[in-house]
């Protein structure tokens, strides 16, 4: 009878824990400087639940780094005992040869050369799509999923597990652009490049953004339209500094400082924090509707900028990988065939920069 009644009671608490009245989120992204920052805020906001983490590695991370930095961020929050599924998936795009620039990969391999210490935790054996569809099947409330790197994951959790689309309450994605130029060209590293229309993890991998707009699914795009607006100042990291008192905080305080080369040149922006803070409040994104596709050309002159011919000859579903034209390969364009989703065009600046500060200190 004792130990009915003790069940009963952790029963009771575990109905009111804050996790219970949290959202449950997947959060696919690539591990890039500002991921780890949006990671970050998932774990310390009450209102989130992250119940997976899945490494893009067609981005900027590769595969084996991802996700040992991803395992040592997780502690920084103070909770070592909660074991939240880590996994990786391919190494490549789904079609093309695209990569980013070596340095930015360097840099996100590195964690911009902060040091972390090295987690007790493990990685999930499985692909990062088997992790994303566990998780969306264990979960007793519709998912949120958040992805930031290029698509690939997604697309082919989509193509695999077709009927977990009704499980997801919304796909907020960190991609894209419509009325403002593109971001491939970027000072000292991409110099010459002939697309000025694409964002880069819609360029990385166009075919595998084109089926997920395909999808159906409740997408929010969280583009450059948006996230221009958002642009890290000297002021914002001076600001930061000053309220920095958690691990977490301390840690990207760290980053910033290593970064100010980066903040001094103007070219960077709370891309993907931002998106994780709209998928927690979509207040925070005012826009409209939208269908639309992706470009993805195929060329027989690759620009070998962004080009990595070692990747393998033959794609994921064994067909032949082609090479895809870098001037609009990424560039998206309005069609009505595809289903429409909300393009975020305005958000609110200083309620974000204060918003992140707040919560990563708690």
């Amino acid at each position: 009878m004792k130990q009915n009644w003790i069940m009963y009671c952790l029963f009771l608490l575990s109905c009111f824990s804050p996790l219970s009245q949290a959202k449950p989120i997947i959060f696919d992204n690539d591990m890039a400087i500002d991921d780890w920052a949006a990671l970050l805020y998932l774990l310390h906001h009450p209102e989130a639940d992250v119940i997976a983490v899945t490494i893009s590695a067609s981005g900027e991370t590769r595969c084996k780094p991802g996700i040992a930095n991803t395992l040592s961020l997780l502690d920084l929050p103070g909770d070592v005992t909660r074991d939240i599924p880590v996994a990786c998936g391919d190494d490549w795009p789904l079609d093309g040869y695209f990569v980013f620039p070596e340095a930015w990969r360097m840099d996100s391999d590195t964690l911009s050369g902060v040091p972390v210490k090295k987690s007790r935790r493990t990685a999930s054996k499985g692909h990062a799509v088997e992790v994303i569809h566990k998780a969306l099947q264990e979960s007793t409330k519709p998912v949120t999923l958040i992805a930031t790197g290029p698509l690939t994951n997604i697309a082919q959790w989509l193509e695999r597990y077709p009927e977990d689309r009704a499980r997801v309450e919304q796909l907020v994605i960190m991609g894209g652009n419509l009325d403002v130029p593109g971001n491939i060209i970027v000072p000292n590293f991409t110099d010459g490049h002939p697309n000025t229309t694409a964002e880069w993890n819609i360029f990385i991998d166009p075919l595998a953004a084109d089926k997920v707009l395909q999808s159906g699914l409740p997408i929010i795009l969280v583009g450059l339209d948006v996230t221009n607006s958002v642009r890290v100042t000297q002021q914002v990291a001076k600001d930061f500094k000053q309220a920095a008192n958690t691990p977490s905080a301390k840690f990207w305080d760290q980053v910033l400082d290593k970064n100010d080369w980066f903040i001094a040149s103007g070219e960077y922006y709370f891309w993907d924090t931002l998106a994780v803070m709209i998928a927690l409040d979509n207040s925070l994104c005012e826009g409209d509707r939208q269908a639309l596709k992706v470009v993805y050309q195929t060329t027989d002159k690759p620009w070998k900028q962004t080009t990595d011919m070692g990747m393998p000859d033959k794609r994921w579903d064994g067909k032949e990988r082609s090479h895809l034209d870098a001037r609009t390969a990424g560039s998206l364009i309005k069609d009505d065939r595809y289903p429409p989703g909300k393009v975020c065009r305005k958000t609110r600046p200083e309620v974000i920069f204060r918003g992140f500060r707040e919560v990563i200190n708690q």
